[in-house]
């Protein structure tokens, strides 16, 4: 299909990414409920029928683009997780920091994005909550990936990956709401809490072997 912008001819999927980047900016400054098919129509300078075209409704665009930035998200935390040698506890424990700076910087550049999700997952908001727990469960299940590993190496025991990958996601999600919500704490106090906070349970579970590497007593 082939829609006409401004007298020039742009294909289908010119139309559906230019529809993305104006929703994106709308949800992002004015959020979700308060964004309009309307406001999209005008932002994009097409009919309602163009949209129409390439999504079945305002949430069905949403979801498009929250898909895309928690997956972007989900594997740049990936990467910035992985080390040179998997059992290299120094070097993963000095990536803690960088990673949660990484998430800070998605919950303060797409805060109606977030709370959106957060609210969704909890059945406050439209039905988004189907989608939130999956992307939810994604980055818990890569945490409990990595976990495994230094549990099959005897670096750490005495708990079970994947709701450990849990608690850490949900944990991180409850203190970055309350971040953008109630603001009673800065950024920088979120990040040095939740550092804490994740050092203290991984060193709870250090098996001899891993206070070795460590060099704990």
């Amino acid at each position: 299909m082939v829609v006409k912008n401004n007298g020039r001819k742009i294909g289908k999927d010119e139309t559906r990414e230019k529809i993305i980047r104006a929703a994106k900016d709308l949800f992002s400054r004015k959020g979700y409920h308060k964004t309009s098919v309307r406001d999209i129509v005008r932002a994009v300078g097409m009919s309602a029928g163009s949209v129409y075209v390439h999504f079945k409704n305002k949430q069905d665009l949403f979801e498009e683009i929250a898909t895309r930035n928690v997956e972007e998200l989900r594997i740049m935390l990936k990467e910035k997780r992985r080390t040179s040698r998997s059992d290299d506890i120094p070097e993963r424990l000095e990536k803690v920091r960088e990673t949660y700076n990484i998430f800070f910087d998605y919950v303060d550049e797409h805060a109606n994005q977030f709370l959106t999700m957060i609210r969704g997952g909890f059945g406050v908001d439209e039905r988004v909550d189907e989608d939130t727990w999956r992307w939810f469960s994604s980055f818990a299940n890569d945490l409990a990936e990595d976990f495994q590993i230094w549990k099959r190496k005897g670096i750490i025991s005495g708990f079970n990956p994947v709701l450990l990958g849990h608690v850490v996601v949900g944990m991180s999600n409850q203190v970055a709401h309350c971040y953008l919500v109630e603001k009673k704490f800065t950024r920088e106090e979120a990040i040095e809490a939740l550092i804490t906070i994740n050092r203290a349970i991984f060193f709870s579970y250090l098996t001899k072997k891993g206070k070795e590497k460590l060099g704990i007593q």
